[in-house]
């Protein structure tokens, strides 16, 4: 059988912010949003009254003030004048302007998963369940028969999800996005999502599929929000399986490179292997992810399984062909797919990768 796993960004439409191509002045834009809605939570907005039109003009663009109630009116920012006196004056919440993709976008990222041709399928950033059943029947051909995406952590709404053909049925789930760390937050930016599926002769196949914290511009921070979250998926995997007998699979967007410090508390677990090990993949070609500004092919997506599946990998692959520019990127070695003009054609900024399993 094969298992892939796959960042696809979003299936239909993503927030406007997400579609600039300058990731570092989209982070930037994103610490505003964060502070303009940390202050709109305050019960006066007498003292920041200033501050808060100030960036509600920089950011008006990627957001929309979604109002339940209201004693000011329609809107608590008219004009660029600020309304509301405080907190109590209405009832909503601040959330990121979408647009949908192209129907080219669209049908690149289905050609992407098409072309992995996977028994099982991880995803990573899918808006909503209704979302994929919708993908699935509409640009899959319904190839995967069980599906499941959980609600995580993230606001902004990009959720794991997994899809399975029928001779792989899903049997359980378990989310932990109410995992906590010793100070009471949140461990997980988005989930830890377990999902167990039907093999041969009645054997369970565990996949762990994630989507660590992203690096960001406090970096302290972010990495040690990954390290926590690496300690926490060694820790399930450690209390809640046996390596040396479960076929296991931890799957995803790590968001950091293999000897990097926050993901070395997963990367040592006792019983665990990087698929590319066993299949003596070359070093320079394991990138899954081109990070423009700073030119650097990164390793963000893996495939780790555990020693009682490791002894049955017969082989693994990445599918690049949904990356724009793949022609540029890799010398001429490989090519995005024929018609993918531009950017924002492309079905996602990651690659897919697969693993082959006799079991």
């Amino acid at each position: 059988m094969r298992i892939a796993a796959y960042n696809v960004e979003n299936l239909f439409s993503r927030p406007v912010l997400f579609n600039m191509r300058d990731h570092d002045l989209a982070a930037e834009y994103l610490q505003k949003i964060k502070e303009f809605t940390r202050l709109l939570q305050q019960p006066s907005y007498v003292a920041d009254k200033t501050r808060i039109e100030a960036l509600h003009e920089e950011i008006k663009a990627y957001i929309k003030i979604n109002i339940r109630s209201s004693r000011v009116g329609r809107n608590i920012i008219e004009k660029g004048k600020l309304k509301a006196k405080g907190r109590d004056d209405w009832d909503g919440f601040v959330d990121l302007r979408r647009e949908r993709f192209s129907e080219t976008a669209v049908q690149f990222t289905a050609r992407v998963i098409k072309a992995g041709k996977a028994d099982v399928q991880c995803l990573v950033e899918v808006e909503s369940a209704e979302t994929l059943e919708m993908f699935n029947a509409d640009l899959l051909d319904s190839m995967f028969s069980d599906r499941i995406v959980i609600d995580g952590n993230d606001p902004r709404g990009i959720d794991i999800g997994l899809g399975c053909k029928k001779a792989y049925p899903i049997v359980s789930a378990r989310t932990n996005i109410f995992a906590r760390a010793k100070d009471g937050k949140k461990i997980f930016s988005r989930d830890c999502l377990e999902v167990e599926v039907r093999v041969k002769d009645g054997r369970s196949l565990f996949l762990l599929v994630n989507h660590f914290k992203a690096k960001d511009r406090t970096p302290a921070e972010s990495d040690a929000k990954r390290k926590s979250q690496a300690a926490e998926v060694s820790r399930i995997l450690t209390t809640r399986y046996d390596l040396s007998r479960d076929f296991v699979i931890v799957a995803g967007d790590l968001n950091d490179e293999p000897d990097s410090d926050p993901l070395a508390p997963l990367l040592s677990t006792k019983g665990l292997e990087n698929v590319w090990d066993l299949v003596d993949r070359p070093k320079d070609d394991r990138w899954t992810y081109y990070y423009g500004n700073q030119k650097a092919y990164n390793v963000i997506d893996y495939l780790l399984v555990s020693k009682a599946l490791a002894r049955h990998i017969t082989g693994a692959g990445i599918e690049r062909r949904g990356i724009f520019d793949l022609g540029r990127l890799t010398q001429g070695k490989e090519s995005s797919f024929d018609g993918m003009a531009s950017w924002k054609d492309a079905a996602s900024d990651h690659a897919l990768i697969w693993l082959d399993a006799d079991i």
